[in-house]
This record gives C-alpha cells, sequence and structure tokens, in this order.
C-alpha cells in the first residue's frame, strides 16, 4: 500500500510527480525530497499504521521506504537508516516485506534494499549516466528518451516459469533488485550484493520429532502475532488446504477477529467442503467469491496494468476478485497461507520430490536435475521450436540461460540433502519471485495489506534445521508442519493429500472467453506480433497441444499465460505503461 521511486544524476525533479502519478492506487498522500542531483518520492495510505509517514530527512541523509517492517516499527525509514548505517550485518535478522532508498549525502551514495523474500518489489535502470528507481516497472516508463523494448530471452522464462524469474525484465535496460540483496550505486557504479541467504544448518535437537514439532508450531505462532499491527480484524484468505487453515487457527489464538473469504468455482470447486468445516470449527465469517471467466476477462486489462509483470498463473483473475471483495468489505489488511509448500515439502515439483522419495531416478535419465525441475512447469519448455517463429526463435538465447538460473540453488554447496536444494529453488523462484510479488500487486491494487506470515526469516531458517525426513516423511508432504497441527485441526484437513486451486483455465479459454482469445492470441494479432508461429497457437486454441499432451488441463494454463503476455505487451510496450480503458 505504498510505493517509492527516485534518481540520481542530472535529471528533472519534475520526473518523480510523474513516477508517483503512474501509482495513485498506492496511496492518497505523497512526499518528495531533493538534494544537488537527487531526488525520492514516496507514496502511502495516510492513517495506516507500521507505515513511514514521510521520507525521513536527517542531515544529509533522506530515506524512503515502502512497506512495513517485521515486527512493526512506527518508522520503517528511521529503522531502516539505524540498520543500513550500521554497516557489515546490520540486516543480518531484518525481516517485513519493505523496498527501501538511502541517500547519504556525505559519501554521496545511494543504497537500495529488498526484504528477504521479496514482498516488495524495486527496479531500476541506468540510462544516460543517471540511476532511476522505482517499486513499480510502469514508473519508469515516465524517464524521458525511455524506449519500451521487448528483451526476447526474459519474455522466454515467462514462458517456461509462468513468470519472470531472475534480475532481468521483459523490458530492456530495466533490472530488478534480486530479494534479500543491496545494492549500492557510488561513483557512477552500482555493486549488488545478498544479505539474506538461506543456508542447510540441521539442528541435532530438532531430530527428536517432538521437539521439532513445538519448534515449528511456537514459530509459526509467532510469525503471525509478529505480523499483526493493531487491527481488531483482519481478512483471511482460506482455501480449505493445511496452510491457511493453519493461519486461520493462529489468527484466532492471537485473539483477533477473523472474516474468511474464499473462491467459488461453482462445481469445479475442489475445496469448499474443507474450508466451510474449518470455519465452522473456528467460528470464522466466510464469504464466497464468484470466479467465473467472464468475471476474470471483465477485469482482465486492469489486472495486467496493476501486476506491472506478466504472470501466467491461471490462478491471478480470481485472487484479483479476491482481494476486490475482501476491500469492498472494508479490509485494509489480509492474510494468506502461501509458503507452506515452499518451506515444508509440499508437493509443488513432483518429479523432483519423485526422486527424493523413490530414488535411483536420475541414475537412467539423460536429464539433469535442472531439465526436469524446468519440465516441471508444463508450460513451453522444449517448445521453442514449435512455439515460436524461426525469426524470434533466435532471439531468445539457449536453454543454457535457464538452467543457470537454478544452478544456485540445486547445485548448491551449502545445501548437501537434495530435498533441500528443491526447496530453496521453490522458494527463491516460486515463492521471492512470482507467489509473493503477485499476491503484493493484487493487494496494492485493491489498497489492502498483505501479510504473508509463513513466509517469516526465522521460521524458513528453522525449516532448513529440520532433518528432511522430518518435511517429507516417506511421500508424505509438509510431515511436521501436519503433526503442529494435527490437535488444531480435523484429521480431514490435516493429512489429506494436496489438490490445490483447479482453477477451470481450460473451461474458460474454450467456452466464455474464447472471444477474448481470439481478439488476444487470434491469427491478426499473432502474425502482428511476430513471435509465434500461427498454426501452433491455432491449435492450443481449438484445445489441441502436442502428441504427448496428457492433460487436458495444460492447453488452459498455456493459452492463459500467452493471453497474459499479449495483453501486457499491449499495456506495457505497445501503450508504454498508460491505464488502460477500463482500469480502475
Amino acid at each position: 500500500m505504498s510505493g517509492i521511486c527516485g534518481y540520481v544524476g542530472d535529471a528533472s525533479p519534475e520526473l518523480l510527480t510523474a513516477m508517483l502519478g503512474a501509482i495513485d492506487y498506492r496511496g492518497d498522500r505523497t512526499d518528495t525530497a531533493h538534494a544537488p542531483g537527487v531526488g525520492l518520492g514516496y507514496r502511502w495510505w495516510g492513517g495506516r499504521p507500521g507505515k513511514s509517514a514521510s521520507i525521513l530527512r536527517q542531515g544529509a541523509h533522506l530515506v524512503a521506504c515502502a512497506g512495513t517492517l517485521t515486527p512493526p516499527s512506527d518508522s520503517p525509514a528511521e529503522t531502516l537508516l539505524k540498520r543500513l548505517s550500521g554497516g557489515g550485518s546490520a540486516l543480518d535478522d531484518l525481516d517485513g516485506a519493505f523496498a527501501c532508498a538511502w541517500w547519504d549525502g556525505e559519501r554521496r551514495r545511494l543504497t537500495l534494499a529488498r526484504d528477504p523474500f521479496g514482498v516488495r518489489s524495486l527496479y531500476y535502470a541506468v540510462q544516460g549516466g543517471v540511476l532511476y528507481f522505482a517499486s513499480e516497472l510502469k514508473q519508469l516508463l515516465a524517464i524521458p528518451g525511455f524506449e519500451a523494448v521487448l528483451e526476447p530471452s526474459a519474455l522466454h522464462k515467462y514462458l517456461t516459469f509462468s513468470f519472470v524469474p531472475g534480475a532481468d525484465v521483459p523490458l530492456r535496460g530495466v533490472k530488478r533488485l534480486l530479494p534479500g540483496h543491496v545494492g549500492v550505486f557510488e561513483g557512477g557504479q552500482l555493486s549488488v550484493t545478498p544479505y539474506f541467504t538461506l543456508r542447510e544448518q540441521i539442528d541435532p535437537a530438532l531430530e527428536d520429532q517432538a521437539t521439532a514439532v513445538r519448534r515449528v508450531r511456537a514459530l509459526c505462532k509467532k510469525a503471525v502475532q509478529k505480523r499483526l499491527n493493531g487491527e481488531p480484524e483482519v481478512a483471511l484468505y482460506l482455501s480449505g488446504g493445511i496452510d491457511s487453515s493453519g493461519v486461520a487457527v493462529w489468527l484466532k489464538e492471537a485473539g483477533v477477529k477473523v472474516q474468511a473469504f474464499s473462491l467459488d468455482f461453482g462445481e469445479r470447486s475442489v475445496e469448499r467442503e474443507q474450508a466451510e468445516q474449518v470455519a465452522k470449527m473456528l467460528e470464522l465469517p466466510l464469504t464466497w467469491v464468484k470466479s467465473s471467466g467472464e468475471d476474470v476477462g471483465a477485469a482482465l486489462m486492469d489486472l495486467v496494468w496493476k501486476l506491472d509483470l506478466p504472470f501466467g498463473d491461471a490462478v491471478t483473475g480470481p485472487q484479483f476478485l479476491l482481494g476486490r471483495a475482501a476491500r469492498q468489505a472494508g479490509f485494509s489488511a489480509v492474510f494468506n497461507g502461501e509458503g507452506g509448500d515452499q518451506l515444508f515439502g509440499g508437493w509443488t515439483s513432483k518429479p523432483m520430490v519423485a526422486a527424493e522419495v523413490y530414488g535411483g531416478l536420475y541414475e537412467d535419465s539423460p536429464e539433469e536435475p535442472e531439465e526436469i525441475y524446468l519440465r516441471s512447469y508444463h508450460r513451453f519448455y522444449g517448445l521453442e521450436d514449435a512455439l515460436y517463429t524461426p525469426e524470434f526463435r533466435a532471439q531468445i538465447g539457449g536453454p543454457g540461460q535457464r538452467r543457470a538460473l537454478l544452478r544456485p540453488y540445486l547445485g548448491s554447496p551449502e545445501i548437501p540433502h537434495f530435498l533441500n536444494r528443491v526447496r530453496l529453488a521453490d522458494i527463491a523462484l516460486k515463492g521471492s519471485q512470482n507467489i509473493l510479488p503477485r499476491a503484493e500487486r493484487i493487494a496494492n491494487a485493491w489498497a489492502l495489506d498483505m501479510r504473508v506470515p509463513l513466509f517469516d526469516r526465522e521460521l524458513a531458517m528453522a525449516s532448513f534445521a529440520l532433518p528432511p525426513r522430518l518435511k517429507l516423511h516417506g511421500a508424505c508432504e509438509k510431515y511436521v508442519l501436519k503433526l503442529a497441527l494435527q490437535d488444531k485441526l480435523p484429521d480431514d484437513i490435516v493429512w489429506r493429500r494436496k489438490f490445490g486451486m483447479s482453477v477451470p483455465a481450460t473451461d474458460w479459454v474454450l467456452g466464455p472467453l474464447a472471444p477474448l482469445m481470439e481478439e488476444l492470441l487470434g491469427a491478426t494479432a499473432v502474425r502482428k506480433r511476430g513471435m509465434f508461429r500461427e498454426d501452433y497457437i491455432a491449435r492450443l486454441r481449438k484445445g489441441q497441444d502436442q502428441a504427448d499432451e496428457t492433460r487436458r488441463r495444460r492447453i488452459g494454463e498455456k493459452l492463459w499465460a500467452l493471453a497474459m503476455l499479449e495483453a501486457w505487451m499491449r499495456v506495457f510496450v505497445d501503450g508504454r505503461g498508460r491505464r488502460p480503458g477500463g482500469a480502475a
């Protein structure tokens, strides 16, 4: 519910007004501060606890901070100035959801920092010797002379993962500060270094199952409590799975009033009975939010503009409707249960986890772990020749670029156990570069403050101190989390297998959204863009795919990812980030 921007170098101070105006849905108040050759801007909602009330001005120092710290601070900007100016290990135990900029006028040095898991985003670009930075990509499009040119290799990463991983974004010349990193701009040079890295350090005390369960239960409860900021009532996105149900339990134990919101897909709702069961047991008011193809299609352009980057998971549209419902009900803070899969060995990378359970899958396979992980996303990796025109295919780079993203995680020498390497990849990619920034963007679109307690620094470090057998116990995933909740929730909530959201994407794109697919992915649109093969896109739109396609729902996921990309290009490349018609 806030955002920052700024520059270091020879730029017009009026630029800050345009950059702050591009994110008017992030607050009703603005502040700017200037020093010779420097400008900082900040937008926020007044009266919200835990937010800085302005840019901090302290002698030769200027600090702008978007977001909140955990535990809450009355002035995150002041807290961060004290930490950052301390140097060394000043950020070692810092947690929260923040992106900040600190100008040290004495050293003429700018420091940028992003929270450990990437809830808040921070982009930057260097043009004409000037460093520009902003909370959102669209703010950088206000830079005079900036050209919105596609970056093909980043675009293909999106179509591999269904989100854009790494520091690159699909616009040439723009980078993103990675989660848990600090960037220092001094003397015209930018250096970026990590301040937070998860390492496997198995705690011998946690070999005892009862001790491990007590530790996890206490840290989960603490993570929820740390994110309460004096609100008498909060919203909760409740799916009926163990993660969001667990957060509901710990919110109730903290003594806060909770109203639950759940997605209603009609007959396709998979966990409706479980969500109702949890709400009834914990005495939570439960609002069902209707999510149909027509509803999602009507909100598409507003969604794309406020997401800022393309996010291709089909659940993105329904989550946008969920946020709207929570805001219309009068809430300003909303909790979710994201993070349980990534921290505790959820069934999110089935081929990789199967290798851990059954062993020996790689010895007889010519594919490396990175290759299997990339294919586990079930998007367009390996289909490059079928998908792209030869001209565009030549621009995306080889598969080594995608594999290189994974090697720091799947090949980490600091993570001896393979299961934890997969967990690290899931946290760094699916969590920090997909789930968290997407949730934050959707929350900000509706003036909501998103709280994600399971992505907690202390809890994450504890998860890498657990013996792997307590996360994946045979074929039972999230074993220790289930043990921590088995006396708090019914057995059929705790021990049932994971079903996922099961968004009926294929039914939508081949049914009520077919006219929208024609507009975005019809022959005329595909030919004009010049990136994709018309015959392959036409087969997808008919409900067909490669001969080895075994799951019909993948067609819906692929078409949705392509449609989101085309809509994003229309807004951010063709329209240079301007608010599209119909956007709120």
